[in-house]
């Protein structure tokens, strides 16, 4: 779940909200469950759950980095089975890079109120 990269997603402004995401099965090299980094819109009301992830590099992951702004707030992951995920659950405030050197590096993102529950 993506909203806008660095002062681009900042003046354009639209979160990605409201967003269900349930009962799927499948794979990936990178992340089962990603939210960010790409956030800078911001990113609310999401649920996930029912999922089941097979081979993946992270099974979830909510990431952002300075200089990106916006809001990450109210995600909801549960009900998740991971089978040979490099890591299981992982949130980070240091990920990717910026499209170009206009962004604000005081631009600090929001994190908050993000629950993950009944992963095996």
């Amino acid at each position: 779940v993506k909203s806008g990269w660095d002062e681009y997603g900042i003046s354009y402004g639209r979160p990605s909200s409201d967003i269900t995401i349930r009962r799927i099965t499948g794979s990936s090299p990178f992340a089962g469950i990603a939210v960010g980094s790409e956030s800078s819109g911001g990113v609310e009301n999401v649920v996930a759950e029912n999922i089941t992830l097979y081979k993946m590099g992270v099974g979830i992951h909510i990431k952002t980095n300075t200089g990106r702004g916006g809001i990450i707030k109210n995600i909801t992951v549960s009900n998740v089975y991971m089978e040979n995920a490099r890591k299981g659950i992982k949130i980070s405030g240091n990920v990717g890079d910026h499209p170009d050197d206009n962004y604000n590096p005081n631009a600090l993102p929001v994190v908050k109120e993000i629950t993950i529950k009944d992963v095996s």
